[in-house]
């Protein structure tokens, strides 16, 4: 399937799946969380959702001024994504427009 949104959403999706895999990966900021995948990038051995975070990472990086990103994920990605949303949901309370985002993510992604 393919997952086409906005870069908000994309970043969504790369810090829930970094909250599940990486969390040290991720520093809070003023603005919300920095991500350094650094670490990631030099890892010789990663597992299938590290290498997830590196494919979201990857569509972040380069999206320039778009106003929509897309990733094309295979039904184990999809489902791997989905489960890391709904755990970053019920892990706290969320902003009325962030649980809108997660929720209309994990729509598309079933």
């Amino acid at each position: 399937m393919t997952l086409s949104c906005s870069p908000d959403a994309m970043f969504l999706a790369l810090v829930s799946m970094l909250q599940i895999t990486r969390p040290a990966l991720l520093k809070s900021s003023e603005g919300g969380f920095d991500v350094d995948v650094t670490p990631l990038l030099d890892q010789p051995n990663l597992t299938a959702d590290e290498q997830l975070v590196l494919r979201i990472y990857g569509v972040l990086s380069n999206m320039g001024e778009n106003t929509s990103v897309s990733l094309d994920l295979s039904p184990s990605e999809s489902s791997r994504l989905d489960r890391a949303l709904a755990l970053v949901e019920s892990s706290r309370a969320w902003p009325t427009d962030a649980l809108a985002l997660t929720r209309q993510l994990r729509s598309t992604l079933k």
